[in-house]
């Protein structure tokens, strides 16, 4: 480790004195790796980027690189899973970055980027492309976008690139086909460097594009053991199965006659009795006949619940034994105390239960805090 140390600083001293000579450096990245919907070939975003590079950008170390980015494009390709063909579906001007000099630090010579891409429909191809310039004191970043707009059925489509932000992101239900995933893979790299299509049941993952990078970072092949933190397939099954209840969910309530909202709030309860979906807090009110030595007892005068306060109890005592859903805390009136002794009897207490005086009877109410 010593003997790695004094080497970082003699090379930074030559670097200061300027005899360091400059360096052309390349890279290819590849983002947003996503199987075609018939599963035959795999589309995704790839990045070819060159520079010269002067000094060394060890960041911690030495001062940063000054790079001069001497080619920076962006294409989405279609790679065919059985033959490895690699067709260009659409190609993009050169980025921002492409032309320009920057100040920055090893890994990320070419400044930063991120893509993504996501099937509107079986034939129509969003796409979000984004690079960073960096620059003092702020950076700026650039976007290349194209959304599908299904009520029109149009594409809306950017500048190539103009100023802006991200706003595409997350799993998609195209990383899987079958049993099948895809997934890009790096290497301690700023960009992506391979595509990896891992096989439920398999122990390693088959390449379909890799760098020379990934190559050496893998000289034994992608074991899926190693991939494990970049596998997808249980996040995105599971929000799908979330999806596909939902919807199932809402249609049989519409079958039912209920409206749309209406059949949004029994589908977000369906999904609760399913355990699908948080449940909320509840309480459940019984008519008592006697007060327990010790038990609190509040009393609630008609005119509290007309300005409308404590629904949750009024629901509750309207329809006995049935779960309601509890309120938060209760809102404090300026004419009554009762919300706040309420507040500050719940306020330490989970699944708790206390008593009512309404309505001329005594009721039992038991609170369930899920």
């Amino acid at each position: 480790m010593r003997k790695v140390l004094v080497a970082i600083v003699v090379l930074a001293l030559l670097g200061a004195a300027g005899l360091i000579a400059a360096v052309r450096t390349s890279a290819d990245g590849y983002f947003s790796p996503q199987f075609t919907p018939d599963g035959a070939a795999v589309v995704l975003v790839v990045r070819q980027a060159r520079a010269l590079v002067l000094g060394l950008g060890y960041e911690m170390f030495t001062p940063p690189a000054r790079v001069r980015v001497t080619h920076d494009r962006f294409s989405i390709v279609r790679v065919v899973i059985a033959d490895g063909r690699i067709e260009t579906l659409h190609g993009f001007p050169p980025s921002p970055v492409e032309g320009t000099w920057i100040q920055t630090y090893r890994p990320s010579l070419y400044g930063s980027a991120q893509a993504h891409l996501r099937w509107a429909t079986p034939e129509a191809l969003e796409y979000e492309i984004a690079v960073t310039v960096p620059r003092q004191p702020t950076s700026d970043t650039y976007v290349a976008r194209r959304r599908w707009d299904d009520a029109k059925g149009r594409w809306i489509e950017s500048a190539p690139w103009e100023r802006g932000w991200t706003g595409m992101g997350g799993d998609e239900n195209s990383q899987l086909s079958g049993d099948r995933e895809v997934l890009a893979v790096r290497a301690g790299s700023a960009m992506p460097c391979a595509v990896v299509i891992v096989t439920t049941g398999q122990a390693t993952a088959r390449p379909i594009l890799e760098t020379a990078e990934c190559r050496r970072a893998h000289p034994d092949g992608y074991a899926v053991a190693a991939l494990a933190d970049e596998l997808r397939r249980p996040d995105i099954e599971r929000i799908a199965h979330l999806k596909r209840t939902h919807d199932d969910l809402v249609a049989a309530a519409r079958a039912k006659g209920l409206s749309e909202i209406d059949a949004a709030l029994e589908a977000i309860r369906g999904m609760q009795r399913l355990g699908l979906y948080p449940k909320p807090s509840t309480m459940v009110a019984t008519r008592a006949l006697q007060l327990p030595a010790g038990a609190a007892l509040f009393t609630i005068s008609d005119q509290e619940f007309r300005v409308g306060l404590f629904t949750d109890i009024r629901a509750a005592i309207d329809r006995p034994g049935e779960e309601i859903e509890k309120a938060g805390d209760y809102a404090i009136h300026r004419d009554f105390d009762t919300s706040g002794r309420i507040n500050q009897y719940l306020a330490d207490r989970q699944d708790t239960e206390f008593f009512v005086q309404a309505d001329g009877a005594l009721w039992r109410i038991v609170v369930d805090y899920r």
